[in-house]
């Protein structure tokens, strides 16, 4: 099926230019004809697909310049006739792979009842990962989505790997 990019981005990622991103979308998304409640649906994927790269990016080697894309954070939002995808992409230690891959299988093998309990046990366990958060953003996302969520590693030297990140919904 063709897909039409919506919006693409690649280099240094801060909140700022978070902000500048769901303000880019924003135009986008009406340029795009989708609902209002596709964009808000995807304003919140796109808030915790973010967050979670400014988060666990490795700042190694980036600053903007194109010689070593690799090694710089991207985020794309694609769309087809009937579905909406954001995919990010960000370096990050090979000793945060297994974590992630735990956390995301986790979340993927939940249907959406159990995704609700999760959701709602982990919101009021206390606990917090060692980056501060709760762990609520995979869920959130898998709520909000109602498909599983997607992801590669590739490495890219002996200490670290290129995390993809992908989420689809219908339109």
């Amino acid at each position: 099926m063709l897909s039409k990019s919506i919006l693409s981005y690649q280099g240094p990622l801060s909140f700022s230019t978070i902000d500048w991103l769901l303000s880019e979308f924003k135009l986008a998304a009406e340029d795009h004809d989708l609902s209002f409640k596709t964009y808000k649906r995807m304003i919140s994927i796109m808030i915790e697909a973010l967050e979670n790269v400014t988060k666990y990016t490795e700042r190694v080697r980036c600053n903007g310049d194109i010689s070593d894309p690799g090694f710089c954070p991207s985020c794309q939002i694609s769309r087809t006739a009937d579905a909406i995808e954001l995919m990010t992409s960000n370096p990050v230690k090979k000793t945060d792979v297994a974590p992630l891959r735990t956390r995301i299988d986790a979340v993927n093998r939940q249907n959406k009842e159990e995704l609700k309990e999760l959701y709602k046990s982990t919101i009021t366990n206390g606990e917090f990962t060692s980056s501060g958060g709760a762990g609520l953003g995979f869920i959130e996302m898998a709520k909000t989505t109602g498909n599983k969520l997607e992801y590669t590693f590739e490495s890219l030297s002996r200490d670290y790997s290129l995390y993809t990140f992908r989420v689809s919904m219908s339109l």
